[in-house]
């Protein structure tokens, strides 16, 4: 089995490369146990992953099988095991699941704090002196619950007469037949398995009700459930399969168009209706409370696109609100939403092509314009023709297919003799990317504002939050609802967090310019379960798209560096020259 060490070692390294420092610091052990651990993990990883130097930049993970490599993971964890006895327990003291597990009592008592820390979006987890602790939910997500669990191993906790046998045949029910269409057959095993683990538990009463399909597929699998866990089950199915049916797409459209902001950004469009209308309508007819599989770390897109993910709270909560539809994993329909952003960046950079031969220049014009769909190519024929368009418009870029010599000190020139090439098309997608923040990142994070904040060891994150963004009030940088917004974005979960780096921001429609506020912090703070050494205050307008990039550049940028890297930034000109290399 897998140690706790080692599988928080497997957690830092799915995220980002970390120096052999960084890891023994972070498991409080020396470098060489972290060394022999790595040596162990690829051992019990073999064929799944990887874990290899690579140099400077530390230890990687490479992941070769990422379904084999979860499953793998779930068999050593021993927190699922510890849930589904909390589960199918009325009250369970720590002595019980310490026997139950076979494990120190010891490792029970802080595994029992992590368990609460780690689903509490999920669930409840309370405990009742002399009596033990308890899972603190209505009986039918408790059932939920039990059942994510036994999905994803039937086996997990032992259960009298569940066979492989019987678990072979449950997941081959017709879900059509059983007037239960749209959840699917191995969530419907699953329920099963649940109320069949809880039989003796069920206090709900649910009305009689009466699918012969279901009661035969019981029965072949050789279960037996009273009348009452059958009342259970066959509510409980039947109330899914009637949600889901209610979920269409046009209330998820209107739901979409009442999300403030949303009509700025102009992105609701039928892929993304017909995405969230699919996932919702999944959700509401086989919740998952517990996923599956471990997600790995989300940190890239969310800094890409934090403006997807802002949305996809809002559009949870709005469905929470409207329709009580429960949606655990806000991830994933935040990537609907970073999706629908991509599709919709449609500003079309200008970019001027300087050549004299005009069927060239048409030929590289065609395919700079057919490769990068957000380019607009402009053809100068001279350096004088080259003025002229310079004084109306600004290009992004001077591509020199020529010989002649444009002056560089007023504008970015990338040279590319003759046809231009794949490798050619790169760079011109790389500059583009990031080129207008890249020339001058103190537009965009100013010196003034930016400040060192002495924060207490035991001062909470919304606190600090709190005293920052009141500090940037008073010297104006601010407006109070910039600052309210930013505070209550904090409150909601998901905070982004870039390499140590955390981004509080807002979207404002005060200022029409990006503003970002570089602050270093006394002593780290978690947030989110992650280290936090700096804050970059952002706010962005909702009406100028191209800031979306900025995100993306940041991330881009700040990953490329290593902790120690980061955590060494003094104030703002060493985080903007940072930016500028």
């Amino acid at each position: 089995m897998l140690n706790e060490r080692q599988l928080t070692l497997l957690d830092l390294l799915e995220q980002q490369p970390v120096s052999l420092i960084e890891l023994a610091r972070l498991t409080e052990v020396s470098g060489r146990t972290v060394l022999r651990d790595i040596d162990y993990l690829n051992f019990t990883l073999s064929g799944t992953a990887h874990i290899q130097g690579t140099g400077s930049s530390g230890y990687r993970l490479e992941i070769f099988d990422r379904r084999r490599y979860f499953q793998l993971l779930q068999r050593h964890d021993n927190d699922d095991r510890l849930l589904a006895h909390l589960l199918i327990n009325a009250f369970t003291t720590r002595t019980q699941l310490a026997e139950a597990l076979n494990l120190p009592e010891a490792w029970v008592v802080d595994r029992l704090s992590r368990l609460r820390l780690r689903y509490e979006r999920a669930f409840t987890l309370q405990s009742r002196p002399g009596m033990g602790y308890f899972i603190d939910e209505p009986e039918e997500k408790r059932i939920i619950l039990l059942a994510n669990l036994l999905k994803k191993d039937p086996f997990i906790i032992a259960l009298p007469g569940v066979t492989p046998e019987v678990v072979g045949v449950l997941p081959d029910v017709d879900n059509e037949d059983l007037q239960l269409s749209f959840i699917p057959g191995d969530y419907i095993a699953s329920v099963i398995l649940a109320v069949y683990a809880l039989r003796h538990r069920l206090n709900r009463r649910w009305p009689e009700t009466h699918n012969a399909g279901l009661r035969t597929a019981i029965e072949r699998a050789g279960l037996y459930l009273g009348t009452d866990a059958i009342n259970t089950l066959t509510g409980l199915l039947m109330r899914h399969q009637q949600r889901a049916g209610e979920v269409s797409a046009a209330s998820i459209e209107a739901l979409l168009q009442s999300l403030p902001d949303i009509a700025r950004l102009n992105i609701i469009d039928t892929p993304l209706v017909e995405d969230l209308t699919g996932h919702i309508l999944r959700c509401t007819a086989a919740p998952v409370w517990l996923s599956e599989n471990r997600q790995g770390s989300l940190n890239n897109l969310k800094a890409a696109w934090p403006a997807a993910f802002d949305l996809s709270l809002r559009f949870i909560n709005q469905l929470s609100q409207q329709y009580d539809i429960p949606v655990f994993d806000s991830d994933l329909v935040g990537l609907y939403f970073a999706c629908a952003l991509e599709r919709h960046q449609n500003e079309r950079q200008p970019v001027i092509l300087l050549c004299e031969q005009n069927a060239i220049a048409t030929i590289n014009k065609q395919a700079i314009e057919r490769e990068i769909v957000n380019c607009r190519v402009i053809i100068a024929h001279s350096l004088a023709e080259l003025g002229n368009i310079s004084t109306e418009i600004e290009p992004m870029l001077i591509i020199n297919n020529s010989h002649f010599f444009p002056d560089e000190s007023r504008h970015k020139v990338l040279v590319i003799k003759n046809i231009i090439t794949a490798a050619g098309i790169g760079q011109i997608k790389d500059f583009l990317a990031s080129a207008f923040i890249r020339q001058q990142p103190e537009r965009f994070f100013l010196a003034e504002g930016s400040f060192h904040y002495d924060n207490a060891p035991d001062e909470s994150w919304q606190a600090m939050m709190a005293r920052i963004c009141e500090q940037l009030v008073a010297s104006h940088h601010l407006t109070p609802d910039e600052a309210g917004r930013i505070c209550l974005r904090e409150q909601e979960g998901e905070n982004l967090i870039v390499n140590r780096i955390a981004i509080p921001h807002c979207w404002s429609e005060q200022q029409t310019r990006f503003r970002g506020f570089f602050i270093t912090l006394t002593s780290a703070i978690q947030v989110n379960g992650e280290p936090v050494n700096h804050v970059l205050i952002a706010c962005a307008s909702s009406s100028a798209r191209h800031e979306l990039k900025i995100f993306s550049y940041l991330a881009s940028v700040l990953y490329r560096y290593s902790a120690e890297d980061i955590i060494a930034l003094t104030g703002h000109e060493a985080f903007v020259a940072l930016l500028r290399e």
